[in-house]
Protein backbone atom coordinates (compact mmCIF):
# COMPACT_ATOMS: atom_id res chain seq x y z
CA UNK A 1 0.00 0.00 0.00
CA UNK A 2 2.54 2.45 0.78
CA UNK A 3 4.85 1.41 -2.14
CA UNK A 4 1.68 2.43 -4.28
CA UNK A 5 0.93 5.62 -2.58
CA UNK A 6 4.73 7.08 -3.10
CA UNK A 7 4.39 5.61 -6.62
CA UNK A 8 1.06 8.21 -6.84
CA UNK A 9 2.92 11.14 -5.73
CA UNK A 10 5.75 10.63 -7.99
CA UNK A 11 3.17 10.54 -10.72
CA UNK A 12 1.52 13.31 -9.67
CA UNK A 13 5.09 15.56 -9.40
CA UNK A 14 6.07 14.49 -12.44
CA UNK A 15 3.12 15.30 -13.72
CA UNK A 16 3.54 19.07 -12.61
CA UNK A 17 7.05 19.36 -13.46
CA UNK A 18 6.28 18.22 -16.74
CA UNK A 19 3.54 21.09 -16.97
CA UNK A 20 5.71 23.65 -15.14
CA UNK A 21 9.18 23.29 -16.73
CA UNK A 22 7.53 24.16 -20.62
CA UNK A 23 6.27 26.97 -19.24
CA UNK A 24 9.90 28.17 -18.67
CA UNK A 25 9.63 31.18 -20.55
CA UNK A 26 7.21 32.69 -18.12
CA UNK A 27 9.66 31.73 -15.53
CA UNK A 28 12.73 32.95 -17.06
CA UNK A 29 11.78 36.33 -19.50
CA UNK A 30 8.67 37.36 -17.56
CA UNK A 31 5.45 38.92 -19.09
CA UNK A 32 7.50 42.58 -19.23
CA UNK A 33 10.40 43.33 -21.84
CA UNK A 34 12.23 46.53 -21.61
CA UNK A 35 12.77 48.47 -25.25
CA UNK A 36 15.11 50.46 -25.71
CA UNK A 37 14.44 53.41 -28.20
CA UNK A 38 16.44 56.05 -30.27
CA UNK A 39 16.26 57.85 -33.00
CA UNK A 40 18.47 60.05 -35.65
CA UNK A 41 18.77 63.41 -34.38
CA UNK A 42 17.87 62.24 -31.13
CA UNK A 43 14.91 64.56 -29.14
CA UNK A 44 11.83 62.79 -30.37
CA UNK A 45 8.94 62.17 -28.67
CA UNK A 46 7.88 58.34 -28.52
CA UNK A 47 3.93 57.66 -28.76
CA UNK A 48 3.34 53.90 -28.74
CA UNK A 49 0.01 52.23 -29.50
CA UNK A 50 -1.69 55.68 -28.99
CA UNK A 51 -0.02 56.50 -25.49
CA UNK A 52 1.98 59.14 -24.57
CA UNK A 53 4.77 58.06 -22.24
CA UNK A 54 6.32 61.17 -21.77
CA UNK A 55 9.88 59.83 -23.36
CA UNK A 56 12.25 61.70 -25.11
CA UNK A 57 15.47 59.41 -27.48
CA UNK A 58 17.18 58.06 -26.27
CA UNK A 59 15.06 56.15 -23.98
CA UNK A 60 13.94 53.14 -22.41
CA UNK A 61 10.33 51.83 -21.65
CA UNK A 62 8.69 48.62 -20.59
CA UNK A 63 6.26 46.98 -22.36
CA UNK A 64 4.04 43.91 -21.94
CA UNK A 65 4.66 41.20 -24.48
CA UNK A 66 1.32 40.48 -24.83
CA UNK A 67 -0.86 43.66 -25.93
CA UNK A 68 -4.19 43.38 -26.59
CA UNK A 69 -5.50 44.71 -30.20
CA UNK A 70 -6.78 48.17 -30.33
CA UNK A 71 -7.17 51.35 -32.25
CA UNK A 72 -3.47 52.14 -33.69
CA UNK A 73 -2.64 48.09 -33.30
CA UNK A 74 -4.65 45.68 -35.51
CA UNK A 75 -2.76 42.84 -33.84
CA UNK A 76 -1.01 41.92 -30.80
CA UNK A 77 1.93 44.09 -32.15
CA UNK A 78 3.70 48.06 -30.56
CA UNK A 79 2.96 50.77 -33.29
CA UNK A 80 5.82 53.41 -32.44
CA UNK A 81 5.08 57.12 -33.32
CA UNK A 82 8.40 59.68 -33.46
CA UNK A 83 7.89 63.24 -33.61
CA UNK A 84 10.48 66.33 -33.24
CA UNK A 85 9.43 69.63 -33.85
CA UNK A 86 11.01 70.30 -37.42
CA UNK A 87 10.88 66.84 -38.85
CA UNK A 88 8.53 64.56 -40.58
CA UNK A 89 6.84 62.19 -38.22
CA UNK A 90 8.06 58.44 -38.53
CA UNK A 91 5.93 55.44 -37.61
CA UNK A 92 7.36 51.88 -37.13
CA UNK A 93 5.14 49.09 -36.04
CA UNK A 94 7.34 45.96 -34.46
CA UNK A 95 5.72 42.64 -34.65
CA UNK A 96 5.66 39.79 -32.05
CA UNK A 97 8.16 37.23 -32.58
CA UNK A 98 8.19 33.88 -30.84
CA UNK A 99 10.71 33.84 -27.74
CA UNK A 100 13.52 31.58 -28.18
CA UNK A 101 13.33 30.39 -24.48
CA UNK A 102 10.52 27.88 -25.18
CA UNK A 103 11.81 26.50 -28.43
CA UNK A 104 13.92 24.15 -26.33
CA UNK A 105 10.63 23.31 -24.60
CA UNK A 106 8.65 22.42 -27.51
CA UNK A 107 11.80 19.71 -28.55
CA UNK A 108 11.82 18.04 -25.45
CA UNK A 109 8.16 18.00 -24.87
CA UNK A 110 6.64 17.79 -27.98
CA UNK A 111 4.40 15.34 -26.26
CA UNK A 112 3.35 17.70 -23.68
CA UNK A 113 1.01 20.27 -25.95
CA UNK A 114 -1.57 20.97 -23.29
CA UNK A 115 0.70 22.62 -21.46
CA UNK A 116 3.11 24.98 -23.78
CA UNK A 117 0.13 27.71 -23.57
CA UNK A 118 1.18 28.42 -20.49
CA UNK A 119 3.50 31.24 -21.79
CA UNK A 120 1.17 32.01 -24.51
CA UNK A 121 -1.59 33.07 -21.98
CA UNK A 122 0.60 34.80 -19.88
CA UNK A 123 2.17 36.56 -23.02
CA UNK A 124 6.00 35.30 -22.47
CA UNK A 125 6.25 32.98 -25.51
CA UNK A 126 6.43 36.71 -27.31
CA UNK A 127 8.95 39.03 -27.77
CA UNK A 128 9.99 41.78 -29.76
CA UNK A 129 13.14 43.60 -30.74
CA UNK A 130 15.46 45.36 -27.68
CA UNK A 131 16.94 48.16 -29.79
CA UNK A 132 14.88 50.27 -32.32
CA UNK A 133 16.43 53.13 -33.94
CA UNK A 134 14.57 55.11 -36.84
CA UNK A 135 15.87 58.40 -38.99
CA UNK A 136 13.80 61.55 -38.78
CA UNK A 137 13.80 63.20 -42.23
CA UNK A 138 13.73 67.21 -41.96
CA UNK A 139 10.93 67.38 -44.67
CA UNK A 140 7.31 68.24 -42.90
CA UNK A 141 5.71 66.67 -45.43
CA UNK A 142 4.20 64.46 -42.70
CA UNK A 143 2.15 60.98 -43.93
CA UNK A 144 -1.18 60.69 -44.30
CA UNK A 145 -2.23 58.64 -41.63
CA UNK A 146 -0.68 62.04 -38.89
CA UNK A 147 -4.18 64.25 -40.36
CA UNK A 148 -6.23 61.33 -38.29
CA UNK A 149 -3.54 60.06 -36.19
CA UNK A 150 -3.10 59.78 -32.41
CA UNK A 151 -1.69 62.81 -31.84
CA UNK A 152 -5.01 64.82 -32.79
CA UNK A 153 -6.80 62.51 -30.77
CA UNK A 154 -4.87 62.07 -27.87
CA UNK A 155 -5.23 66.10 -27.77
CA UNK A 156 -8.72 66.50 -28.66
CA UNK A 157 -9.65 67.02 -25.07
CA UNK A 158 -7.05 69.10 -23.95
CA UNK A 159 -6.46 72.01 -25.87
CA UNK A 160 -5.16 74.47 -22.97
CA UNK A 161 -1.42 75.31 -22.59
CA UNK A 162 0.13 75.03 -19.39
CA UNK A 163 0.44 78.13 -17.03
CA UNK A 164 3.99 79.78 -16.29
CA UNK A 165 4.74 81.70 -13.16
CA UNK A 166 7.84 83.13 -12.87
CA UNK A 167 9.14 84.02 -9.22
CA UNK A 168 12.32 85.04 -9.80
CA UNK A 169 13.60 87.41 -11.55
CA UNK A 170 10.44 89.43 -10.71
CA UNK A 171 9.14 90.54 -14.29
CA UNK A 172 5.97 92.16 -13.26
CA UNK A 173 7.02 95.27 -11.12
CA UNK A 174 7.51 97.66 -13.98
CA UNK A 175 11.18 97.84 -14.00
CA UNK A 176 13.93 96.91 -15.85
CA UNK A 177 15.77 94.48 -15.28
CA UNK A 178 19.33 95.28 -14.80
CA UNK A 179 22.45 93.10 -13.12
CA UNK A 180 26.61 92.80 -13.68
CA UNK A 181 26.51 88.50 -12.91
CA UNK A 182 26.89 86.32 -16.11
CA UNK A 183 24.48 84.02 -14.52
CA UNK A 184 20.81 84.41 -14.87
CA UNK A 185 19.20 82.68 -11.90
CA UNK A 186 15.74 81.72 -13.22
CA UNK A 187 12.63 80.15 -10.50
CA UNK A 188 9.08 79.22 -11.24
CA UNK A 189 6.71 77.03 -11.55
CA UNK A 190 4.63 75.63 -14.77
CA UNK A 191 1.23 73.82 -13.94
CA UNK A 192 -1.19 71.80 -16.54
CA UNK A 193 -3.85 69.26 -15.38
CA UNK A 194 -2.42 67.25 -18.06
CA UNK A 195 1.25 67.37 -16.45
CA UNK A 196 3.94 68.54 -17.36
CA UNK A 197 6.46 66.76 -20.48
CA UNK A 198 9.00 69.62 -20.85
CA UNK A 199 10.31 73.07 -19.53
CA UNK A 200 13.12 74.69 -22.17
CA UNK A 201 14.85 78.12 -21.85
CA UNK A 202 16.49 79.98 -24.13
CA UNK A 203 16.97 76.09 -25.97
CA UNK A 204 18.06 74.43 -22.77
CA UNK A 205 16.33 72.11 -21.25
CA UNK A 206 15.28 72.39 -17.74
CA UNK A 207 14.63 70.03 -15.12
CA UNK A 208 11.56 70.41 -12.53
CA UNK A 209 9.98 68.74 -9.91
CA UNK A 210 6.42 66.76 -9.77
CA UNK A 211 4.86 69.45 -9.13
CA UNK A 212 5.94 71.63 -11.37
CA UNK A 213 8.94 73.89 -9.75
CA UNK A 214 11.77 74.93 -11.70
CA UNK A 215 15.41 76.20 -10.80
CA UNK A 216 17.58 77.48 -13.99
CA UNK A 217 20.93 79.17 -14.49
CA UNK A 218 21.06 81.00 -17.67
CA UNK A 219 24.44 82.58 -19.02
CA UNK A 220 24.12 86.32 -20.04
CA UNK A 221 25.65 88.29 -22.37
CA UNK A 222 27.15 91.67 -21.76
CA UNK A 223 24.13 93.74 -22.97
CA UNK A 224 20.22 93.43 -23.43
CA UNK A 225 19.24 89.40 -23.15
CA UNK A 226 15.89 88.26 -23.98
CA UNK A 227 15.04 85.26 -21.88
CA UNK A 228 12.55 83.18 -23.22
CA UNK A 229 10.99 79.99 -21.74
CA UNK A 230 8.74 77.62 -23.61
CA UNK A 231 6.33 74.29 -21.25
CA UNK A 232 4.52 71.97 -22.79
CA UNK A 233 2.28 69.83 -21.31
CA UNK A 234 2.00 66.10 -22.00
CA UNK A 235 -0.93 66.91 -24.66
CA UNK A 236 1.67 68.97 -26.65
CA UNK A 237 0.16 71.96 -25.52
CA UNK A 238 2.87 74.92 -25.50
CA UNK A 239 3.10 78.54 -24.01
CA UNK A 240 5.60 80.62 -24.06
CA UNK A 241 6.93 83.22 -21.85
CA UNK A 242 9.27 85.88 -22.63
CA UNK A 243 11.26 89.30 -20.98
CA UNK A 244 14.86 91.20 -20.98
CA UNK A 245 17.41 90.94 -18.38
CA UNK A 246 20.27 93.77 -18.95
CA UNK A 247 23.52 92.78 -18.36
CA UNK A 248 26.27 95.82 -17.37
CA UNK A 249 29.99 95.56 -16.94
CA UNK A 250 30.41 94.25 -13.32
CA UNK A 251 31.62 96.80 -10.89
CA UNK A 252 35.07 96.77 -9.94
CA UNK A 253 35.60 97.75 -6.20
CA UNK A 254 39.39 98.28 -6.92
CA UNK A 255 38.71 100.92 -9.48
CA UNK A 256 37.61 103.05 -6.34
CA UNK A 257 40.26 102.24 -4.06
CA UNK A 258 42.83 104.47 -6.43
CA UNK A 259 40.11 107.74 -7.19
CA UNK A 260 40.19 110.48 -5.52
CA UNK A 261 36.87 109.92 -3.59
CA UNK A 262 36.16 113.31 -1.68
CA UNK A 263 35.37 112.63 1.89
CA UNK A 264 35.63 115.89 2.82
CA UNK A 265 32.03 115.66 3.95
CA UNK A 266 30.45 113.28 6.87
CA UNK A 267 27.91 110.55 6.78
CA UNK A 268 24.58 110.89 8.16
CA UNK A 269 21.53 108.88 9.40
CA UNK A 270 18.35 109.56 10.06
CA UNK A 271 16.64 106.27 11.64
CA UNK A 272 13.04 106.21 12.73
CA UNK A 273 11.16 103.41 14.12
CA UNK A 274 7.82 103.41 14.83
CA UNK A 275 5.51 100.48 17.05
CA UNK A 276 2.84 102.44 18.96
CA UNK A 277 0.03 103.89 17.61
CA UNK A 278 -1.82 106.09 19.60
CA UNK A 279 -5.24 105.35 17.08
CA UNK A 280 -6.54 101.73 18.21
CA UNK A 281 -7.36 100.96 14.45
CA UNK A 282 -3.61 100.63 14.12
CA UNK A 283 -2.27 97.60 15.41
CA UNK A 284 0.92 97.98 17.43
CA UNK A 285 4.12 96.56 16.24
CA UNK A 286 6.77 94.63 18.19
CA UNK A 287 10.20 94.76 16.05
CA UNK A 288 10.86 98.44 14.28
CA UNK A 289 12.41 100.06 17.23
CA UNK A 290 14.81 96.93 17.90
CA UNK A 291 15.38 97.07 13.88
CA UNK A 292 15.90 101.00 14.27
CA UNK A 293 18.83 100.10 16.83
CA UNK A 294 20.43 96.74 15.41
CA UNK A 295 21.35 99.09 12.28
CA UNK A 296 22.54 102.19 14.57
CA UNK A 297 24.96 99.58 16.11
CA UNK A 298 26.00 98.49 12.59
CA UNK A 299 26.68 101.55 10.86
CA UNK A 300 29.24 102.70 13.69
CA UNK A 301 31.05 99.83 14.26
CA UNK A 302 31.73 98.26 10.84
CA UNK A 303 31.32 102.10 9.04
CA UNK A 304 32.69 105.64 8.67
CA UNK A 305 28.93 106.92 10.59
CA UNK A 306 29.79 108.80 13.58
CA UNK A 307 27.34 107.95 16.78
CA UNK A 308 26.77 112.69 17.05
CA UNK A 309 25.95 111.98 13.35
CA UNK A 310 22.74 109.65 13.77
CA UNK A 311 19.75 110.79 15.08
CA UNK A 312 17.25 108.01 16.41
CA UNK A 313 13.86 108.82 16.50
CA UNK A 314 11.11 106.15 18.54
CA UNK A 315 7.40 106.03 17.85
CA UNK A 316 7.68 110.37 16.64
CA UNK A 317 4.30 112.14 15.08
CA UNK A 318 4.76 113.50 11.62
CA UNK A 319 6.12 117.26 13.12
CA UNK A 320 9.00 115.31 14.57
CA UNK A 321 10.01 113.47 11.26
CA UNK A 322 9.08 116.87 9.62
CA UNK A 323 11.20 118.77 11.90
CA UNK A 324 14.56 116.36 11.76
CA UNK A 325 14.31 116.60 8.11
CA UNK A 326 13.99 120.29 8.37
CA UNK A 327 17.21 120.38 10.19
CA UNK A 328 19.03 118.46 7.40
CA UNK A 329 17.94 120.79 5.24
CA UNK A 330 19.58 123.74 7.25
CA UNK A 331 22.93 122.06 8.30
CA UNK A 332 23.78 119.66 5.62
CA UNK A 333 26.51 120.73 3.18
CA UNK A 334 26.65 119.39 -0.70
CA UNK A 335 29.52 116.96 0.34
CA UNK A 336 27.63 115.28 2.97
CA UNK A 337 25.75 111.98 2.47
CA UNK A 338 22.71 111.12 4.22
CA UNK A 339 20.81 107.86 5.19
CA UNK A 340 17.04 107.89 5.85
CA UNK A 341 15.53 104.62 7.36
CA UNK A 342 12.00 104.33 8.58
CA UNK A 343 10.24 101.41 9.87
CA UNK A 344 6.57 100.98 11.07
CA UNK A 345 3.15 100.96 9.37
CA UNK A 346 2.82 102.23 5.32
CA UNK A 347 -0.39 102.39 3.67
CA UNK A 348 -0.97 102.94 -0.51
CA UNK A 349 -4.00 104.65 -1.27
CA UNK A 350 -5.63 103.51 -4.44
CA UNK A 351 -7.61 106.80 -5.09
CA UNK A 352 -4.75 109.13 -4.56
CA UNK A 353 -2.18 106.97 -6.15
CA UNK A 354 0.10 108.07 -3.42
CA UNK A 355 1.79 105.95 -0.44
CA UNK A 356 1.99 106.67 3.48
CA UNK A 357 4.03 106.41 6.14
CA UNK A 358 1.94 105.90 9.48
CA UNK A 359 3.71 108.12 12.32
CA UNK A 360 2.75 107.42 15.80
CA UNK A 361 -0.02 109.89 15.91
CA UNK A 362 -1.38 109.26 12.64
CA UNK A 363 -5.35 109.09 12.42
CA UNK A 364 -7.11 106.18 10.41
CA UNK A 365 -9.75 108.84 9.24
CA UNK A 366 -7.26 112.10 8.64
CA UNK A 367 -4.76 111.60 6.03
CA UNK A 368 -3.16 114.77 7.03
CA UNK A 369 -1.46 112.68 9.60
CA UNK A 370 0.09 110.52 7.20
CA UNK A 371 3.39 111.37 6.09
CA UNK A 372 2.81 111.79 2.26
CA UNK A 373 5.60 109.63 -0.01
CA UNK A 374 5.70 112.81 -1.87
CA UNK A 375 6.88 114.72 0.91
CA UNK A 376 9.89 112.67 1.66
CA UNK A 377 10.28 112.86 -2.12
CA UNK A 378 10.70 117.02 -1.89
CA UNK A 379 12.64 117.14 1.52
CA UNK A 380 15.13 114.11 -0.65
CA UNK A 381 15.36 116.71 -3.53
CA UNK A 382 16.34 119.66 -1.34
CA UNK A 383 18.11 118.45 1.29
CA UNK A 384 21.76 119.78 -0.17
CA UNK A 385 23.74 116.87 0.21
CA UNK A 386 25.52 114.97 -2.49
CA UNK A 387 24.32 110.64 -1.84
CA UNK A 388 21.02 110.64 0.15
CA UNK A 389 19.49 106.85 0.60
CA UNK A 390 16.37 106.02 1.63
CA UNK A 391 15.11 102.73 3.37
CA UNK A 392 12.03 101.67 4.10
CA UNK A 393 10.58 98.50 6.06
CA UNK A 394 7.03 99.14 5.84
CA UNK A 395 4.05 97.58 4.23
CA UNK A 396 3.29 98.92 0.56
CA UNK A 397 6.62 101.10 1.29
CA UNK A 398 7.36 100.54 -2.97
CA UNK A 399 5.19 103.14 -3.72
CA UNK A 400 7.95 104.91 -3.87
CA UNK A 401 8.64 104.45 -6.95
CA UNK A 402 5.40 104.33 -8.22
CA UNK A 403 5.74 106.51 -10.87
CA UNK A 404 9.21 105.10 -12.08
CA UNK A 405 9.23 102.40 -15.23
CA UNK A 406 12.99 101.23 -14.96
CA UNK A 407 15.68 100.99 -13.59
CA UNK A 408 18.58 103.70 -14.63
CA UNK A 409 21.03 103.25 -17.26
CA UNK A 410 23.80 100.91 -17.44
CA UNK A 411 25.90 101.95 -14.04
CA UNK A 412 28.70 104.07 -14.10
CA UNK A 413 32.28 103.32 -13.11
CA UNK A 414 32.53 103.23 -9.09
CA UNK A 415 34.81 105.93 -8.99
CA UNK A 416 32.00 108.01 -10.93
CA UNK A 417 29.31 106.70 -8.59
CA UNK A 418 30.93 109.06 -5.94
CA UNK A 419 31.25 111.91 -7.65
CA UNK A 420 27.74 112.16 -9.24
CA UNK A 421 24.90 113.32 -7.29
CA UNK A 422 22.63 110.33 -6.29
CA UNK A 423 18.76 109.86 -4.33
CA UNK A 424 18.36 106.39 -4.60
CA UNK A 425 15.83 104.40 -2.40
CA UNK A 426 15.50 100.35 -1.23
CA UNK A 427 12.35 99.16 0.20
CA UNK A 428 11.50 95.82 1.45
CA UNK A 429 8.64 95.21 -0.48
CA UNK A 430 6.46 96.45 -3.99
CA UNK A 431 2.75 97.00 -3.26
CA UNK A 432 1.98 94.99 -0.99
CA UNK A 433 1.88 93.75 2.97
CA UNK A 434 5.27 93.15 4.46
CA UNK A 435 5.64 90.75 8.16
CA UNK A 436 6.31 92.90 11.58
CA UNK A 437 9.66 90.47 11.79
CA UNK A 438 11.79 91.80 9.45
CA UNK A 439 13.74 89.25 7.31
CA UNK A 440 14.43 92.45 4.83
CA UNK A 441 16.37 94.21 7.74
CA UNK A 442 17.99 90.79 8.68
CA UNK A 443 19.61 90.29 5.44
CA UNK A 444 20.55 94.19 5.19
CA UNK A 445 22.11 94.26 7.79
CA UNK A 446 23.99 90.47 7.56
CA UNK A 447 25.52 91.59 4.71
CA UNK A 448 26.65 94.95 5.91
CA UNK A 449 28.09 93.34 8.86
CA UNK A 450 29.72 90.87 6.68
CA UNK A 451 31.07 92.55 3.77
CA UNK A 452 34.81 92.74 3.24
CA UNK A 453 35.31 95.60 0.77
CA UNK A 454 36.05 98.87 1.85
CA UNK A 455 33.42 100.59 -0.60
CA UNK A 456 30.03 99.56 -0.43
CA UNK A 457 27.89 100.60 -3.69
CA UNK A 458 23.86 100.88 -2.65
CA UNK A 459 23.33 98.89 -5.37
CA UNK A 460 25.60 96.19 -4.92
CA UNK A 461 24.28 95.91 -1.13
CA UNK A 462 20.98 95.25 -2.08
CA UNK A 463 22.20 93.29 -4.98
CA UNK A 464 23.91 90.93 -2.34
CA UNK A 465 20.53 89.94 -0.18
CA UNK A 466 17.57 90.73 -2.59
CA UNK A 467 17.34 86.86 -3.12
CA UNK A 468 17.76 86.02 0.03
CA UNK A 469 14.90 88.13 1.34
CA UNK A 470 12.89 86.57 -1.87
CA UNK A 471 13.57 82.91 -0.79
CA UNK A 472 12.91 83.73 3.11
CA UNK A 473 9.68 85.80 3.19
CA UNK A 474 6.52 83.97 4.69
CA UNK A 475 5.35 87.29 2.78
CA UNK A 476 6.58 86.53 -0.54
CA UNK A 477 8.38 89.81 -0.50
CA UNK A 478 10.12 91.63 -3.56
CA UNK A 479 12.48 93.98 -2.28
CA UNK A 480 13.05 97.03 -4.87
CA UNK A 481 15.95 99.23 -5.56
CA UNK A 482 16.08 102.48 -8.18
CA UNK A 483 16.14 106.03 -7.90
CA UNK A 484 13.70 108.30 -6.22
CA UNK A 485 12.09 110.38 -9.20
CA UNK A 486 12.09 113.88 -9.85
CA UNK A 487 15.01 114.76 -6.53
CA UNK A 488 17.94 115.64 -8.48
CA UNK A 489 19.55 111.73 -9.27
CA UNK A 490 22.32 112.07 -11.98
CA UNK A 491 23.14 108.55 -11.56
CA UNK A 492 26.15 108.29 -8.58
CA UNK A 493 25.26 106.04 -5.60
CA UNK A 494 25.55 105.87 -1.92
CA UNK A 495 28.52 104.41 -0.70
CA UNK A 496 29.43 102.70 2.60
CA UNK A 497 32.74 103.29 3.07
CA UNK A 498 34.05 100.43 5.79
CA UNK A 499 36.00 101.51 8.95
Amino acid sequence: MDNMNKCKQGIVILILILIVLPSCATILSGTRQTVRLNSSPSGANVIINGKLYGQITPCAVELERKVKPGEFNKRNEYHYLFTKEGYSNTEYIDYRKINKKIYWACVIYPFLIFSIPIDYISGAAFQYNDNLMVSLSPERNNPTYVDNNEISKISELDKLPPVIKIYSPDINRGFKQTISDEILNISGMVSDESGIFEIIINGIPVKFEFDGSFKADIPLEIGNNKITLVAKDKKMNAASESFYIEREVAKEISVIENAEVNLKGQYYALIIGVEDYADPTFNDLEEPLKDAQNLENTLTVHYIFNQQNIHILKNPGRDEITQALEKYFNELTPNDNLLIFYAGHGYWDEKFKQGYWLPSDAKYNNRGTWLANSTIRDYMRAIPCKHSLLITDACFAGGIFKSREAFPDASKAINELYQLPSRKAMTSGALKQVPDKSVFLEYLIKRLETNEQKYLPAEQLFSSFKMAVINNSSEDQVPQFGEVKETGDEGGDFIFIRK
